[in-house]
């Protein structure tokens, strides 16, 4: 398993070409709503599509949720959880 700051580095380098509005955010951009930030639903879907690849796992469609892809730490919590 990988240490929280590289997954969350990680994370947020696959995150940033789907949504844009990361780079100029005020607050952390580990926090920022990914909507906010310019995330679409087909942006998100081949997000998740490039986060099971990178991180060789495969997300259940029940955690398909926007809770779990609100954020880069609630995708965060969600890959170390499906890491485990």
């Amino acid at each position: 398993m990988q240490n929280a700051s590289s997954l969350a580095a990680q994370l947020l380098n696959l995150a940033l070409p789907v949504a844009p509005g990361l780079s100029k955010a005020v607050d952390d951009p580990l926090i920022v709503d990914l909507r906010q930030a310019g995330l679409s639903s087909i942006a998100a879907t081949r997000m998740m599509l490039e986060i099971e690849a990178f991180f060789n796992i495969s997300i259940p469609d029940s955690d398909l949720t926007p809770e779990n892809f609100a954020t880069i730490r609630t995708i965060e919590r969600l890959i170390e959880r499906l890491s485990a």
